[in-house]
């Protein structure tokens, strides 16, 4: 995964000196390697590197947390946590990588669908 969004083409990127407070949408991927408060949407992929820290809420398709980040991942696909990362929230993605030397604090709601926790409530619920 690491190869895929680093090789594939990075539309915005965060420096690592920068400070940005509010939200970026972007159609392709985005890197960040500074520190960003607020609102992330990427179609693509979001990349944090071991120097970046989102405090905030991220919707993608793909990402890799290599930083900080304290907030709500919602990845359609795939979430990768890299050696050295630190997650604090709550994730909802498809596939899961957690590399050692990870820390994760939260939940992690996995699924296929996005209406499959619902259907199962239902079940349940009769």
């Amino acid at each position: 995964m690491k190869d895929k969004a680093e090789a594939g083409k990075i539309e915005t990127l965060v420096g690592r000196d920068s400070k940005f407070n509010g939200t970026v949408k972007v159609n392709g991927s985005v890197r960040i390697d500074g520190n960003l408060e607020g609102k992330v949407e990427s179609k693509e992929s979001v990349v944090l590197g071991k120097d970046g820290r989102i405090k905030g809420d991220v919707k993608t398709k793909n990402i890799i947390v290599g930083g900080q980040m304290v907030g709500n991942i919602h990845a359609s696909d795939r979430a990768e946590f890299q050696q050295g990362a630190s997650f604090q929230g709550e994730l909802f993605c498809k596939q899961l990588i957690i590399e050692e030397g990870v820390f994760f604090e939260g939940r992690c709601n996995m699924s296929e669908k996005k209406d499959e926790p619902k259907k199962e409530q239902e079940k349940a619920d009769q």
